[in-house]
């Protein structure tokens, strides 16, 4: 449960509808005697408007039957002809990827086939399975990314853009006026979810969001109209994130481009980069996506690229946040999944946010084993934030090496004086992060006004938002991380549970400050990061 205390004061779908695909036909694409290569097992995937079976060496999409306002697949002939426009657009970026487009048919005995001789009942794009280790995504999290690999890719890109389709139909698409209309409907349509018994965004964010991307338009009206004059607006991809890149050895693949709408595929280049550029931020490695903008803007020439970034990053992350928000409120996925894609759209939401919100020092304060240090790391995170821990830092102090020793409470890493070290030297790198315009998260138990007290000035002093989060467990989840740490050789913290009471006989509440978030075990993260969010509003 999050309760924040401050001073300080199925489905809705798009404006469309939504027909669920024939289980007959999903259960038979799911045999792999549909299917005219071997394959010995078929894997499924589906988003809110497609539905992907990976057989063998291929992959067949299928596009349901849905309307969405800006997307209509209610007819087999729309579906046939987007299929054909899916496989046409995506041959620019990945030309050996995409294969055709094949009938799925109905046979005498009433079974469904991929390419068969029967009924035709649905067209599917059929496509080479790329290696799912080498998308970009992937890369990212194994490490094995550096920014040779983003030259490449800012390479690829400045040529597709150079050559990309730029006449007086795309153009226009890049106008003031064509962008409010793309920010308006955002808008619009993810009002719904500020409502309900699960609110996905408050009415506060949403008028947060809306206001900030009005504001952009006012402020970059001649900036837009310019671009537009000297042909920046090109007929891009529209979906450039790292799940869509795949590095194979001998190239670089991009797929997966938007198909079925001109407006959405088409846009100043600084818009294309800047949805990639958020997807970095998202996953945690922003400094590639900085990097990746600045080659861009050398390589092109594009001096101007960077002053549109963050508003187009914006921009993105509330378009990602809303179709996770279809999905989750389309009534086709399990609960489970469904749950998982209101969190997707929260992480999105808050990121949009953090984009204008400016940087925040956070206390992340709370007893031993409470799990504050678990829940800094992923604050830390969302927010693009610099964290600061002080079991890590206790151990620099004191000069710590080998495996961890429990301390008595008052003695060794515990002793009055290596403490006063401790949060000394975490109100040092906290000056020092915030000097250089970076947000902050400070790990420490902060059981006492004083410890408290510098971080609270120093925030004062830099005009920044400080916010203390607080980690909350009961007596028996505390015993029981008490006891699985103790058998940690690779625990970081030195505190054990003598040291655990006497702190909390020592705590001191918080009420200095004017917002504190107390969390509970279980807690989504989202909850925290959206309190926040909230608080800063």
């Amino acid at each position: 449960m999050i309760r924040m205390s401050s001073s300080g004061g199925g489905g809705y779908v798009a404006g469309g509808f939504q027909r669920t695909m024939d289980r007959a036909l999903i259960d038979d694409l799911s045999r792999p005697d549909a299917y005219p290569l071997p394959a010995r097992r078929i894997e499924t995937l589906q988003t809110h408007i497609s539905r992907l079976f990976f057989a063998g060496s291929r992959v067949y999409k299928l596009k349901k039957d849905v309307e969405l306002g800006f997307l209509d697949f209610t007819t087999l002939e729309r579906r046939r002809h987007f299929c054909e426009e899916e496989v046409r657009l995506n041959q620019r970026l990945a030309p050996d990827v995409y294969l055709g487009v094949v009938p799925v048919t109905r046979e005498e005995g009433g079974r469904h086939r991929i390419g068969g001789s029967g009924t035709v009942v649905e067209w599917a794009v059929e496509m080479r399975r790329l290696p799912s280790g080498r998308m970009l995504d992937v890369l990212l999290a194994a490490g094995e990314i550096d920014n040779g690999h983003l030259d490449q890719l800012a390479r690829l890109l400045v040529g597709f853009h150079a050559a990309a389709r730029s006449d007086a139909e795309v153009a226009a698409y890049g106008t003031p006026a064509a962008i409010a209309v793309n920010l308006e409907e955002n808008f619009a349509q993810t009002e719904p979810f500020t409502q309900g018994s699960e609110p996905i965004l408050s009415p506060a964010l949403h008028g947060h969001l809306a206001a900030r991307g009005r504001a952009f338009l006012a402020e970059s009206n001649e900036l837009l109209e310019r671009r537009v004059r000297e042909g920046r607006v090109r007929e891009g991809h529209g979906d450039l994130h790292a799940g869509n890149i795949c590095f194979e050895d001998d190239a670089i693949r991009i797929y997966d481009c938007i198909e079925f709408s001109d407006r959405f595929r088409c846009s100043d280049v600084a818009c294309e980069l800047a949805f990639l550029a958020m997807d970095l931020d998202l996953a945690g490695f922003s400094a590639f996506g900085q990097f990746l903008i600045r080659r861009y803007a050398e390589l092109a020439e594009d001096p101007d690229l960077a002053a549109l970034i963050g508003p187009y990053k914006e921009y993105r992350a509330i378009v990602r946040a809303k179709v996770a928000c279809f999905a989750a409120a389309g009534g086709e996925l399990p609960a489970a999944s469904a749950a998982d894609k209101r969190l997707e759209a929260m992480r999105y939401f808050h990121l949009a946010a953090e984009y204008s919100l400016g940087r925040p020092l956070v206390l992340m304060c709370g007893l031993p084993a409470s799990g504050k240090s678990w829940i800094a790391k992923r604050v830390a995170r969302a927010l693009d934030a610099a964290l600061y821990a002080s079991d890590v830092r206790r151990r620099s102090v004191v000069g710590a090496g080998g495996p961890v020793q429990a301390a008595a409470w008052g003695a060794g890493a515990y002793s009055a004086e290596c403490r006063a070290l401790t949060y000394d030297s975490l109100l040092q790198s906290t000056r020092t992060a915030l000097g250089a315009g970076r947000g902050v998260v400070v790990d420490a138990t902060f059981g006492r006004r004083a410890q408290r007290a510098p971080f609270v000035a120093l925030a004062q002093e830099q005009n920044v938002p400080c916010l203390i989060v607080r980690a909350c467990a009961d007596e028996a989840t505390i015993r029981a991380r008490m006891e699985e740490r103790s058998h940690d050789p690779h625990a970081v913290s030195q505190a054990d549970l003598a040291v655990y009471e006497r702190a909390r006989e020592a705590f001191e509440a918080p009420d200095e400050v004017p917002t504190c978030v107390e969390v509970w075990p279980d807690e989504p993260i989202e909850a925290v990061v959206a309190a926040i969010v909230e608080a800063r509003l």
